[in-house]
């Protein structure tokens, strides 16, 4: 069998399953993307609470709803080379706002979403954006942690 053939078909699969795991997310979904760095596939999707809060109750979703403006963002991680979802690493997301003092960090919880691992957390903006998350990816078997830059906006500022 032709393995680059087969690690795209595989790849393209956990695009899919991707969009399914963001489910009912995914059409409020205010940015979404895929990065890709050091050997790990980041995608990303960052959605409205009042999308988020259909779903699930805000005030038992990782500690409840911070101050601002609330958002999701949830991530899920690949292995770029085999394309297997990767379930133990450490995730923390740093949010910077133009004109505003950066929050500290927060780990993104692991959580499973059409039970298929991924990472979450709720983040509180003081404006409408853009946005600009530092994420860092430390996986159990590599000394340093991935570094990852997500730029969001909201094309949507009316879905809360």
């Amino acid at each position: 069998m032709n393995t680059i053939l087969d690690h795209a078909t595989r790849l393209a699969a956990w695009r899919l399953v991707l969009l399914g795991l963001l489910g009912p997310l995914a059409w409020g979904a205010q940015a979404q993307a895929r990065l890709e760095r050091d050997g790990v596939v980041l995608y990303w999707g960052l959605v409205p609470a009042a999308v988020v809060s259909q779903q699930h109750a805000l005030a038992d979703l990782h500690g409840g709803p911070p101050a601002g403006k609330v958002h999701h963002l949830v991530v899920a991680l690949f292995d770029a080379k085999t394309g297997q979802r990767i379930e133990n690493a450490v995730v923390q997301a740093q949010l910077s706002e133009t004109g505003v003092v950066d929050a500290a960090p927060k780990y993104l919880l692991p959580m499973k979403i059409n039970e298929q691992a991924s990472y979450g957390q709720l983040f509180g903006m003081a404006k409408d954006g853009p946005y600009l998350f530092r994420v860092k990816v430390k996986l159990p078997d590599q000394p340093a942690a991935i570094d990852f830059t997500i730029e969001a906006r909201v094309p949507h500022a009316d879905m809360r």
